[in-house]
């Protein structure tokens, strides 16, 4: 399909249906600023596609594809996204200050068992449900050579659902983590100076090597469960 075409088939569904595009190609395509309807995005190849300041709520994109994908300011609040791929997306518009030219928002979003990698510092993921989602390279020959490192420093996962999560090595200094659920959440090696682990759930986690300096763990639950808190400084 074309981006005309998308845009055309959006704009002609009519109020209380629900666009179905599942299973389409739209790789490439420039699609910033639509508002998508809570469409049927199920199995779509969006790569390399720009969703810049698009409206994703709601819609379904189990097993959607954005890698490389353009998501500056898009909303995918209470989407469902599980199985879904978002490899090395464009998140930023001003590379020198990340954390606050984002705007990308998986408030609230199904994201069970996705798998993300690349640069998601200060991004949004209030209250998502991302049981056993893998944050980083899954094979070394994936492309790492640019940024070898998952980055979600200052990233919000308040509330948020990790139970099982892959974290292992990647950089969360000055993550919020209130009240978040990280039972059996693999930490390894990761870099969590300065994160805020008020009331989260720490059951079974594993944090061995982790660098906590500068972490909040006062009030969090299921420390005595986790492994390598008591090699934390």
């Amino acid at each position: 399909m074309t981006a005309r075409q998308v845009t055309q088939l959006l704009f002609a569904t009519a109020a209380g249906i629900t666009p179905d595009l599942s299973n389409r190609d739209l790789s490439g395509l420039d699609l910033s600023g639509l508002d998508f309807k809570k469409a049927r995005l199920d199995g779509v190849n969006f790569y390399g596609a720009d969703l810049s300041d698009a409206n994703l709520s709601g819609a379904s994109l189990k097993s959607a594809r954005l890698d490389r994908a353009t998501l500056i300011g898009a909303n995918f609040t209470n989407a469902d996204m599980s199985g879904a791929s978002l490899l090395r997306p464009n998140v930023f518009a001003d590379m020198a200050a990340p954390a606050r030219r984002s705007g990308l928002s998986f408030a609230g979003a199904r994201l069970v068992g996705a798998n993300f990698n690349g640069r998601f510092d200060g991004v949004d993921f209030e209250r998502a449900d991302l049981t056993a989602a893998f944050f980083g390279p899954r094979d070394p020959r994936e492309e790492v050579l640019i940024t070898p490192m998952m980055s979600l420093a200052g990233a919000n996962f308040t509330g948020a659902v990790l139970a099982g999560a892959d974290f292992s090595n990647d950089a969360l200094e000055n993550a919020r983590f209130v009240g978040a659920d990280l039972s059996r959440a693999n930490l390894r090696h990761a870099r969590l100076g300065g994160a805020d682990f008020s009331n989260a759930n720490l059951d079974g986690a594993d944090l061995t090597g982790a660098d906590m300096r500068g972490a909040f763990l006062k009030t969090a639950r299921g420390v005595s469960t986790a492994v390598g808190i008591a090699a934390v400084p």
